[in-house]
């Protein structure tokens, strides 16, 4: 009889296969199994979905620590690569997704939400002051040796107790669990230095928000800029810092997503999309497009037919 971590983990796997053309994947409608704590090894997770995941979204907090290995991720804003010792945080409601995997990955992965601690006689508040839940911090760090083996252990610990049948276990996780928050906590306060970034951060995620809302009719640095009363130059640079992309290129990124969603998931000819998003030059938008993708929209769109 499957374990419902492993029933989890199958079903996972065929809803992101069955959504991979989804602009993003609400997780929470589409999975019928509910849970309020799992933990994994990264590696199993991984196992038959081509080494990509699609963008998704959960109410689920994530923390994973990648062991080797490494693989191409974007969470919210940001994209980096993760590699042997980085650990990652992906906060509930964060849009994230990871590809180009590599053979020999291995790693670890919890999810739980406030529930979980509730049910443990657990103050919430433990969930509720971690700066690294609330989205308004890259979500990677790099860690050292000492560091990664440290926050290994304890990911081993929640793998060994949550497939136990001792009466306690939920406890036990419950208090690793904040362990591992509260060490992780530390580790990104000491690279990030939480108080001294809290101004740039919270530009940083106005700048994501406003983007959301306006990219269809506003794509100009300049625009958000305005609205946030700093320097264009100023705000390429401080994105490209904390995000690897430039603020130019954070626009573009978002603008492109919406073109692929429309393009796979709508019976929109090429041209009404080119004017739905502004563009009063299709062949100037198929350019753009191809600028990204080395296909033109017909021939990236006539791959899902």
């Amino acid at each position: 009889m499957l374990r419902e971590d492993e029933i989890l983990l199958s079903e996972f796997r065929k809803v992101l296969r069955s959504n991979a053309r989804e602009n993003v994947v609400e997780l929470d409608n589409s999975l019928t199994t509910k849970f309020d704590f799992q933990v994994y090894r990264f590696e199993d997770v991984m196992r038959d979905t081509n080494r990509i995941i699609p963008p998704n979204r959960w109410s689920y907090h994530r923390i994973g620590l990648i062991k080797k290995g490494s693989g191409e991720f974007i969470t919210g804003i940001y994209q980096f690569k993760a590699i042997k010792n980085t650990l990652i945080v992906v906060p509930s409601r964060v849009i994230t997704s990871s590809k180009n995997w590599t053979l020999d990955m291995a790693g670890y992965l919890i999810l739980f939400n406030i529930d979980f601690f509730l049910q443990n006689n657990f103050p919430h508040q433990h969930i509720e002051n971690k700066k690294i839940l609330t989205g308004s911090f890259q979500p990677s760090i790099q860690l050292d040796d000492k560091d990664a083996a440290e926050i290994a252990g304890i990911f081993e610990t929640l793998l060994t107790e949550n497939r136990g049948n001792d009466t306690e276990k939920n406890g036990l996780i419950a208090l690793k669990v904040i362990e591992l928050l509260i060490k992780s906590e530390r580790l990104f306060d000491e690279q990030l230095n939480f108080e001294t970034n809290v101004f740039l951060i919270d530009i940083i995620k106005k700048f994501s928000n406003l983007v959301e809302i306006n990219f269809m009719q506003q794509r100009t640095v300049s625009f958000y800029a305005k609205q946030l009363n700093v320097h264009p130059n100023y705000l390429n640079s401080l994105i490209k810092k904390h995000t690897g992309k430039t603020a130019k290129e954070f626009i573009q990124n978002r603008l492109q997503i919406e073109i692929k969603y429309l393009l796979h998931s709508t019976n929109l000819s090429v041209k009404e999309i080119s004017y739905h998003l502004g563009f009063n030059d299709p062949n100037y938008f198929s350019s753009f497009f191809k600028r990204f993708e080395t296909v033109s929209p017909t021939k990236y769109r006539s791959a899902f037919i």
